[in-house]
Formats: C-alpha cells, structure tokens, sequence
C-alpha cells in the first residue's frame, strides 16, 4: 500500500523526514519496503522563467526562438516548438546539465546546448509531462504566478512534491490501510495530537429523496447509509484531487469517481456511486439471490452467482456485487447527473467468500474481507458529499438514507498488570501502560490497582484479547526497548542445537551439488491440475494430485504430486533466455492420495540439460547423457554411506529411457530421459534428464556413521576385457554376475566403452570394462592376475554366452 508523507501530515503534525517515519513504522510491525519522491529528481535544476521576446525562428515554420529571462544578467535564446508560447509568459524552464524525469516512467533525458536548425538553444521550456507532473498535453505549461523569473520550480510546485511510502500490510492490520490508519500510529508513537477533517459544515438541501431503503440482510450489512445528489458535471478532477490519488498510483478518471477513490486511500471506507437515473424502481435492498442469478460487473464480464455474494439489488435485479465490484448498468457515465453514493459495513466473511469464488481482488474487497471500521460509514458519507460540493458548487444532495439497527459497540477487555509483566518479562509502568493504550484511542474504565477494563474500538479487528491489548503494548514500547531477562532466557533458549540429522545431511548433499555446478530451486509446491490430466501417469509413486477447495488461480488448484514439471518451467523460462546448459536440483515435498488416504513425502530431483561443462579448450565438449545423471546419483549415494544400489531399465510414460535404481529391493532412485511429447509440451526442443530421489528412502538406509579403511600399501593393477554380448545383457547383469563370485581383489569395474556397428553381427554389442585389481595383505603376482581373468572369461563365457575379443 502507498502512502503520501505529505498527506499523513495533514493527520500529524511532524517534523520527522521519511526515512525516520519508515524506521518507526517498521519497528512496529509496519514495514516500509520502499521509499521513493513523487517526482523523480525533485524538479532539480528547473526555474521559473519569463518570456520576454518570441518571433518565428528564421530557419523553421513550426519552430519559434524565444528569450527567456531566468534571474540571471542575460537571458536565454530558446528554441520551442510549443503552438501556446507567448510573450509575458510565466514558464518553467529547464536550463543546461538539468535531468528530466517524464511523465509517468519514461526514460529521462539531460538538457544540453544544442543548434537547432542553425540557432542555438540554452534551454528548453517543459510541459507538464516532461517534467513528471501529469499526463501529456499540447504545448507548455504557463504558469498563472507572480513570483519572480528565476526562483526554483520546486518552490512553485511544492504541494507537488512528495515522499510516498510503500508499507507491506500483514492480514491482521485492517485499521492500518489508509493514510488515517497510518496517522493513528504515528500519533500513538510520537505522543502527538491528530487532527480529524471536519464534517460540520455537513447540510441536506431541500429536496425528498425518491429512493428508500428496502429489505436489507443484517446478517450481511450491519450498516448501510447513502445519499442522493443531483445536478452533477462528470469532469476532471482539481489539481490537489488529482495529484493526491496519482502519487499513490490511482488513476484519475472524474471528479465523482476519484472522491469516492480519495475516501477509500484516506480513512480506509469504500464507496461506490450509482448512476441514479440507471437505478429502477424506488427502493435498494441488500442481500443474497438464488444460485445462477447472472451479473454484469463494471468489467463487463457476465458472471454467474452461486447464491453466497452478497448483492445491492433494484427492482429489476442487482446492480452491485456488494464490497467488491459495481454493475456496468448503473456505473457513472460522461453524461451522469444524478447519482447515489453508497457507504456501507459489510460483514467480512461474506465479502470474502464472495472474492475467492470469483477471484476478483479490488482495494474496496481488500479492505472489507479484513474488516473495516462499522461506525465510519456516515462519517465518509459526509466528507464525500462535502468534497463533491467543493468541486462542484452546483450539486445538491438530499437527506441521508440510512439503516442501522444495532450499533457495534467497542471490545471490552480486561487486563492485569501482573499479565502484562509476566508476557513482557519485565515490570512495565501501569501508567506508561495506560497512555500506550490511550494513545491507540483505547478507552480505559474500572481501573484497579491490579489493573482495568479495556474498551478496544471495534476497527481494530485484531485485538480482542488481553493478549492482544499486551502484544499491542509491547509493539508500541519497542520490542527493542524491552531489558532482555537472563532467567527468561535460560528457560526459552536451548543449551545446545536442535537441528535434526536429516537437515545436516541434506545440507550436506546441497553442498555436494553445488560443488558439482548444480543450482538449487525453490518452485510452488501448487501447481496446475492440466499437468495430470495431459500426462495422467506423471506422479512415478502413482499418486492422485490433490486439489484445492478455493484456488487462487486455475495455475495454481492442485498441490503437486511430482517435482518433474515445476522443474521443467523452470527450465522452459531459462532457455527462452538463452540459458541452453543447466544443472538444477530441488528439495521439495510431493503430495497425494490413493482413495481416502492422503499422503506427503520428501523428493530430491535432478535436472540436466545442454552440454557437459562450459567451453574448455583441454576438454572436448559433449551433450549431457544418461551415464551422467547416474553418476551423480552415485556420488550422492555414496555420500550418504549406500555404495550397494542395483540398476535396472524400467517403462514410464514419462520417460523415453528410465532406470530405476534400488537398494535391497527398495526403490530408491529413478532416472532417465524425459519424454519427448512432455517437452514439447514446455516447447524444450533439447534433450532433459531428470532423478526422482526418495528422499526419505535414503535417509532410512543411509550410514549415520561412516566406515574408513587404510589406502593400501601395495599396488593396484588394471586389466581390460572386451566382451561380445547379446543386445539384452546389462552391464548392471555382468557386475551383479562378478559380484557374486566373491572375489576380493576386484575392488572396481567400469564400463569403458560401448561399441554397436557393422563389425558386430546383428543383435550384439561389444562392452569394454576395465578391472581394478589389489590385495590389501600382499603385492598381486602376475600368475595370480592371469588366473584371475581367465576365471573370469570363463564365466562370462559360460553363464552370457560372451565372445571374448582377443
């Protein structure tokens, strides 16, 4: 929410500048995110100028060269191609070396001396938008002031230079969002008086109002009051108008519409205003209509009711989505004359399940879903009938129609001091408690030495609670302020930390993966529901997504039941970017249900893409294959102490080749490459490997306690067998086959290479692995080694029917 410094003063009289503001704001509980000048460079280098001579330019019929005196002992040759430019003129005049910031974000450019067309300019007479003052108009802006040539510009414009304040509004702060909310804390936090605009001079003309107030829903509408007013000109905002709502970012549109705006942002009540001419019958009711009511809102996009919104209705049916959007029937138009101006209390509830089952999110429903003040509605009547007559002289309003059949009266809330001192850990001040209170217009009754009754005005929606009144003291004192209780301390703080070995471990795997070039990802654990429709088998633990009662958004209704497409965008928007090599990993929770029962776990994925590593003229660049995603499970695996993992080739819709990995029987990893139609589906028109890590599955075999050996003392000794196999055969087979001979000198084997050609007869395939071979007791002797490898062949011979290649 933005905020307007120089309208918060009109509340509070400070003299603190705004970052000083922002500091205590934020200290309680108020962040200010951004601070930033209603114009960009604060008019810097502009001065008032007067024109004093203006004849065509001699080399340009459009153009005309102009003298200008700015205060100093010779004026300036101009060049403007303004139509409006005169002599007598009051002008703002950007001299050499200023910066100007135009209208609304364009990209500012600097002044310079420059010939144009063979006459030289020193300058250059600004209209409003170059300056960043307003919209775009045709020709310069001329100034109805007496001061003098040369005075700063931001002297003459100082009403238009401002500080606006970006705050980050947390859900529970309802009163705080409006510039009136915001004053209320200043004036808590700096002990100062705040002045309220006044609606005394508050009159009714003297015509009946044709339009009555009907049934009206009180479950829904606790309050609701509003007011006619006739003889109305739809036209432009004043300046002051204007001005106030673009600083914080609203769009002026016309005198009726932006006073109803300018309420809203002051003291946080929405209005709307009618079209009355548009409004049939004589009387409005507020309250529910039957499931398949159709409604048109000021969108103009027909929505269908599920007979939960609570609706403003005339006699031909409804003319407003109540608290959150009007009807394009009765919305004010260039020719309106007549309007109704509602302000109303809208229960929250009621607006908020309205807003989520249409997703529209507008500031009046951002507002009401988190609770308005219930006895403001009149008060912001008052000050927008008041503000319409100021702007427009000729308006008349009739007496105001009103329904308010029980008053909201205040929270009451008993508090003790002994609470307040056992909650804040330290003995506070029970009068120092009482004027935090006061100042937050909390009303103070049966007092006691142990403490009193507090009657908490009900805008403040978040404090019902002696809790609350204390958390509000706190906040107010400073949490900074407050002594820090070493006996307090001892009993809250651990002695020593509590982090689970889970969490280390996956530290330690996160530091594995960045050190191997990977980047972690966090995506949104919600997803769309079109992921499962389109690819139905996509959850590798045959998951059914789970979806949400009241999504946000139709990208966002179910909750993921696989990490492989929140990756893939990811991947998508980098390669849009000419991102092309990519190695990612996420730690992310899946989830599912299989009938009735719901289920969460933890996976780790892998994603890779593009070429091995970056350019290197010592490395022969290749793409990412299948053989590197496996060592990369390896190396994590090994990491957690599981060097005994099983592969095996697997089928899944999702992959063109997939292996899965397992761990004495169990499923631990499965990796493969992504299947094409999927990445289609993402537009990827390279090849995506991925790993769906069970996390918890790895976790429950891992070896807490790693085990250590001696590097042995004698030598190791390598040997390569080439092998012709039937297509079918593994290497994962012939390793399972070595394994089970138990021979304890064959610490390692690799696959080498991989040959399939026209050398080969059809159906085969030649493996090359090399063997490592060493004796932790003794250095190997060359009859051993032979023996060992003719043993060897005869197995591969004997049980894969291998060839061995001499």
């Amino acid at each position: 929410m933005k905020l307007s410094l120089n309208w918060l003063k009109a509340y509070v009289n400070f003299s603190l500048n705004a970052s000083e503001v922002a500091a205590l704001l934020t200290q309680r509980g108020l962040e200010v995110s951004h601070i930033t000048p209603s114009i960009k460079g604060n008019l810097e280098g502009l001065l008032i100028g007067e024109v004093i001579d203006c004849v065509p330019h001699p080399n340009a019929d459009h153009l005309k060269q102009t003298l200008v005196h700015v205060g100093q002992e010779q004026p300036l040759t101009i060049v403007c191609g303004a139509p409006n430019v005169a002599i007598e003129q009051k002008v703002v005049v950007a001299t050499v070396g200023a910066m100007l910031h135009p209208y609304p974000d364009q990209v500012p450019f600097q002044i310079k001396k420059s010939k144009i067309r063979g006459v030289v300019s020193e300058g250059m007479l600004c209209s409003a938008s170059e300056i960043g003052l307003g919209p775009e108009q045709d020709g310069i802006m001329v100034l109805p002031t007496t001061l003098p040539a040369g005075i700063a510009a931001n002297v003459c414009f100082k009403d238009a230079l401002d500080t606006i304040l970006e705050i980050e509004i947390t859900p529970n702060r309802a009163d705080a969002c409006s510039h009136l909310g915001i004053a209320r804390e200043l004036k808590a936090i700096l002990h100062l008086p705040m002045v309220y605009p006044s609606v005394e001079a508050f009159a009714t003309d003297a015509f009946t109002s044709p339009l009555q107030l009907g049934a009206i829903d009180a479950s829904l509408c606790p309050q609701y009051c509003g007011v006619l007013v006739k003889d109305m000109v739809v036209q432009p905002s004043p300046n002051w108008l204007r001005i106030r709502l673009e600083q914080i970012g609203v769009k002026s549109i016309n005198t009726i519409v932006d006073i109803t705006n300018f309420i809203l942002h002051d003291i946080g009540q929405p209005l709307h205003a009618f079209d009355w001419d548009q409004i049939k019958g004589d009387s409005l009711t507020v309250q529910k209509l039957p499931s398949g009511t159709l409604f048109v809102g000021l969108d103009g996009i027909e929505r269908t009711l599920t007979g939960e919104e609570t609706m403003i209705c005339d006699a031909e049916g409804p003319i407003a989505m109540a608290g959150i959007i009007g009807g394009l029937r009765t919305c004010i138009q260039p020719h309106t004359q007549r309007v109704f101006i509602e302000s109303a209390y809208f229960t929250p509830d009621s607006i908020r399940i309205a807003s989520q089952v249409h997703h529209l999110k507008t500031d009046a429903s951002f507002r009401f879903e988190r609770g308005t003040d219930p006895n403001i509605p009149l008060y912001a009547l008052k000050r927008a009938v008041l503000l319409l007559k100021e702007c427009i002289p000729a308006a008349i309003a009739s007496e105001v129609l009103s329904y308010h059949p029980t008053p909201i009266n205040h929270f009451k809330v008993p508090l003790t001091y002994a609470r307040v001192n056992q909650l804040l850990g330290t003995p506070m001040d029970p009068i120092m408690v009482k004027q935090i209170l006061r100042d937050l217009e909390v009303d103070i009754t049966s007092e006691t030495d142990k403490g009193f009754v507090a009657y908490v005005p009900p805008y403040r929606v978040d404090v019902t609670r002696e809790v609350d009144l204390i958390e509000e003291i706190a906040r107010l004192y400073g949490y900074d302020a407050l002594p820090i209780n070493n006996h307090l301390a001892t009993a809250y703080i651990a002695p020593k930390s509590t982090v689970g070995q889970a969490y280390k471990l996956e530290q330690e795997i996160t530091e594995l993966l960045v050190g191997n070039g990977y980047t972690e990802i966090w995506t949104n654990s919600l997803t769309k529901s079109a992921y499962n429709r389109t690819f139905p088998t996509s959850s590798l633990d045959g998951l059914e997504a789970v979806a949400l009662l009241n999504p946000l958004s139709s990208t966002t209704d179910v909750l993921r039941n696989s990490l492989l497409f929140s990756g893939l965008e990811v991947l998508a928007y980098n390669l849009a970017r000419n991102k092309k090599d990519a190695l990612l990993f996420e730690f992310g929770t899946v989830y599912g249900k299989k009938v009735s029962t719901y289920f969460e776990t933890k996976k780790l994925a892998l994603w890779l893409t593009g070429e091995t590593e970056a350019c290197n003229w010592a490395r022969r660049l290749g793409p990412i294959r299948l053989e590197n995603v496996r060592h990369m499970v390896e190396q994590i695996a090994a990491k957690l102490g599981i060097t005994s993992l099983t592969y095996a080739p697997v089928t899944h819709p999702c992959y063109e080749q997939a292996v899965q990995a397992t761990h004495n029987g169990t499923n631990m990893v499965t990796f493969g490459s992504v299947h094409s139609s999927i990445l289609q589906h993402f537009c990827i028109e390279q090849p995506v490997f991925t790993a769906a890590m069970n996390w918890k599955q790895l976790l429950a075999v891992q070896q807490v306690a790693p085990t250590y050996a001696p590097i042995s003392k004698f030598p190791a000794v390598k040997r390569d067998l080439s092998l012709v196999l039937d297509q079918p055969v593994s290497f994962q087979s012939i390793k399972d086959l070595v394994q089970k001979q138990g021979y304890k000198t064959i610490r390692t084997m690799n696959l080498v290479d991989v040959y399939q050609g026209d050398q080969l007869p059809a159906g085969k395939k030649s493996y090359t692995i090399r063997f490592v071979l060493q004796d932790q007791t003794k250095t190997l002797e060359e009859k051993n080694i032979d023996k060992l490898m003719q043993q060897l062949m005869q197995v591969f011979e004997r049980v894969l029917h291998a060839i061995i290649r001499r």
